[in-house]
């Protein structure tokens, strides 16, 4: 058995690296690896005392059009001095009936226990490789649904310069609307097949001074 060394959490076998790349996708899953960030070799520039709440002011509701989840990127500097973009804080809920397709519902109700068991195996594997001091709240959970996924996922990832969507956009400093997500074969990010798993159709990532906040939607674009 081929084993794999990891600077944040141990070591990854095959079994392992199967695993987490199944529900991943690939190359979400080769990106994690080669950019092995510890958060305690992080340093966050900035804050916002009530970004919990902004979070959930920043999803609101046009014409029956909601957000599913919202992340904060913040800014974080790293021993070397490179800006980093990295978790900061989030916020996600269940679709409502009638917002997600009739493909992402069926599904959803279709997943068995394997399938959840693997997906909490992996997070568990995530946040052990995360190296965080904090609980993992995915041992709570009863189940894991396709958005929960996405956003849970989400944790681990930060985007040194020029990697990844988020990065690229705070560079840029102007707002990326992309709409009809799951019919594209846009790679806003290395995190799209997980994106597409979770049945997201509308994606919006909004610079801020202290970071990036991305918002996403099963609904697609109004305005299309």
């Amino acid at each position: 058995m081929k084993i794999e060394a990891s600077s944040k959490g141990g070591a990854w076998n095959d079994e392992d690296r199967n695993m987490v790349a199944t529900v991943l996708g690939t190359r979400a899953f080769n990106y994690l690896i080669s950019n092995p960030i510890s958060e305690t070799h992080l340093i966050v520039i900035g804050s916002d005392e009530n970004l919990q709440n902004k979070l959930s002011d920043d999803r609101p509701n046009v014409s029956n059009f909601s957000w599913n989840y919202a992340i904060f990127w913040q800014i974080l500097c790293s021993k070397s001095g490179d800006l980093v973009l990295g978790w900061g804080d989030g916020s996600c809920r269940e679709s409502r009936e009638g917002e997600e397709s009739e493909a992402t519902r069926i599904l959803n109700l279709r997943l068995e226990d394997g399938t959840q068991d693997m997906r909490k195996m992996v997070l568990q594997k995530l946040h052990k490789f995360g190296g965080s001091n904090e609980d993992n709240y995915a041992q709570g959970l009863d189940r894991v649904i396709d958005t929960e996924m996405f956003f849970l996922a989400s944790m681990y990832f930060s985007f040194p310069q020029g990697k990844g969507g988020p990065r690229k956009c705070f560079a840029f400093e102007k707002h990326v609307w992309l709409s009809g997500t799951q019919n594209s074969s846009s790679n806003y990010c290395v995190r799209s097949f997980l994106a597409r798993a979770a049945g997201i159709q509308t994606i919006v990532l909004v610079p801020t001074d202290v970071g990036l906040v991305e918002l996403g939607s099963v609904c697609g674009d109004p305005g299309s």
